[in-house]
């Protein structure tokens, strides 16, 4: 009932509101399907390819219905994860648990991202490891846990890169605790069958100058930044956010007994698999601006210890019917965060963000999830008004940053069988590096748009290809939001000329 309960509000959040920055720009990632992308693994691309039936049904709650069917899936994973370490009723509050955090039920739960099926394989491979270290020997039971942590480890890379720390957590549990099981083959063809599955990222990456490995690289490159307190504050405060502060309360508040009435080596692996990857992102955000949801699947583990503490304090089998009263707060927040959300996104008076004119909403991150189908009826019209007294022909929108031009691709270009073209560094523009050699060069036929919301500018000047035209039409559209002006789009149209350019070229 739990995870219906969930499953349906999710639907219902993934239908109110519309796509954010990222999750259009992962959008990109289904078509063409590759085996690596410039910022991440391929899993998500694929997942959107199947919860779309194959981009038959392409809109964004079907986008979105994968990351919804994953929550669900980690959701009954961490149940039997509680199961295991002590009973159901520790099951059903580690899966309230994690139903309660927004970083489960949001952010990797309704909104589509790599963390989505991460999650999947990160709690697959908790309940594993929890099974491999029911014992100290080694019996066919553990080979074959063992084997199937490689596959599901390895396809949890495929989802995201450092679902690697599942190993690093393993490893120092062997290392600290059983160093007998080093000498046991199954370990070695775990982690072969897990670099064999990642072989293919590895592969592109040859092919492309490991250049996810040194974007990601740079962006937790502590030598190239000096120490930032506030970035640090930043990142932890986002990690409770993210977590939900009762639910990370709760977990502090467990964490900190000896007693979490587990066996030793559940708590154990469980706290070397979640605790690493939390102390390295807090540790390098001293240094370099990071994403809180970075740490987010390691708090699946705190989460089952923090679940098995308050199940071992129920000590009477009619204790073990209720839920804690604090459990209720936790998910009694989250629920309200949704709500709250839905209506700040859409019924917000004008803007969160900047107020003056050329910079409307500039700051307002509820605009990245608001307006766009609006506008893009707007732009149908402006565009069939311009093209009704021209000659038709090819027609681009020229953008200068994977975002907003992620958002014009899929709300607006999309629909009209526009090809949108993104010029400039390859930190700037990520994967249209890939999709402008697809889409192909700009002939003297072609007529360009170039589209600039105003919380989040397109240099036009920039393009060269331009050579400093002045365009032949300029149009200005206030969006409002619930009566109040929330941004303007500036769009720019240049008649069709001898431009002659090959984006593959930039």
């Amino acid at each position: 009932m739990l995870i219906l309960t969930a499953t349906v509000t999710r639907m219902l959040v993934a239908g109110t509101v519309e796509l954010g920055n990222d999750e259009v720009y992962y959008r990109l990632y289904a078509d063409p399907l590759q085996w690596n992308y410039f910022d991440h693994p391929p899993m998500v691309g694929w997942l959107i390819r199947l919860s779309t039936f194959n981009l038959y049904f392409d809109n964004g709650f079907t986008i979105r219905l994968g990351a919804i069917g994953c929550s669900a899936i980690t959701t009954w994973m961490l149940y039997r994860c509680g199961e295991q370490l002590r009973n159901s009723y520790t099951g059903f509050l580690a899966a309230l648990l994690y139903t309660a955090t927004i970083y489960g039920s949001i952010v990797a739960g309704t909104f589509i991202l790599p963390d989505s099926p991460q999650m999947v394989c990160w709690s697959g491979a908790l309940l594993l490891l929890i099974n491999i270290t029911e014992t100290k020997y080694f019996t066919k039971k553990t080979t074959r846990n063992v084997l199937w942590f490689g596959v599901v480890t390895g396809i949890g890379m495929l989802c995201k890169i450092h679902t690697v720390f599942l190993w690093f957590g393993f490893g120092l549990y062997m290392l600290l605790y059983n160093r007998e099981w080093l000498k046991h083959w199954s370990i070695y063809a775990a982690a072969a069958i897990s670099i064999l599955l990642f072989t293919p990222v590895l592969l592109w990456n040859v092919q492309h100058d490991f250049i996810t490995f040194t974007y990601h690289g740079k962006r937790v490159d502590v030598a190239s930044g000096g120490l930032n307190v506030e970035d640090f504050l930043s990142f932890v405060g986002g990690q409770i956010f993210y977590c939900n502060p009762v639910v990370f309360f709760l977990i502090a508040r467990a964490i900190w007994h000896r007693d979490l009435f587990v066996k030793p080596h559940h708590k154990r692996v469980l706290l070397l698999v979640g605790l690493p990857l939390i102390i390295l992102a807090s540790t390098v955000s001293l240094f370099k601006e990071l994403l809180p949801h970075w740490t987010g699947p390691a708090f699946a583990s705190l989460i089952l210890l923090t679940a098995a503490y308050f199940s071992g304090k129920q000590r009477s089998a009619l204790t073990q019917r209720r839920i804690p009263a604090a459990f209720v707060v936790a998910n009694g927040l989250i629920l309200f965060v949704a709500i709250a959300g839905i209506a700040v996104v859409n019924f917000f008076p004008g803007t969160l963000g900047k107020k003056e004119t050329e910079k409307r909403g500039d700051g307002d991150f509820t605009l990245d999830m608001y307006g766009w189908k609006k506008f893009s009826n707007t732009f149908d019209s402006i565009y069939h008004s311009t093209h009704a007294a021209a000659d038709k022909g090819e027609t681009v929108i020229l953008g200068d940053e994977w975002f907003p031009s992620s958002h014009i691709d899929f709300y607006i270009a999309r629909p009209l069988h526009i090809r949108t073209i993104v010029l400039g560094p390859i930190e700037y523009i990520h994967q249209y590096r890939w999709l402008n050699k697809q889409r192909g060069p700009v002939t003297d036929s072609t007529d360009i748009y170039v589209i600039s919301p105003s919380n989040s500018q397109v240099h036009k000047e920039s393009f060269a290809v331009l050579q400093n035209r002045l365009p032949s039409k300029t149009d200005s559209v206030i969006q409002y939001r619930n009566g109040g002006e929330a941004r303007r789009f500036y769009v720019y149209y240049y008649r069709k000329d001898h431009y002659n350019f090959d984006p593959a070229d930039f």
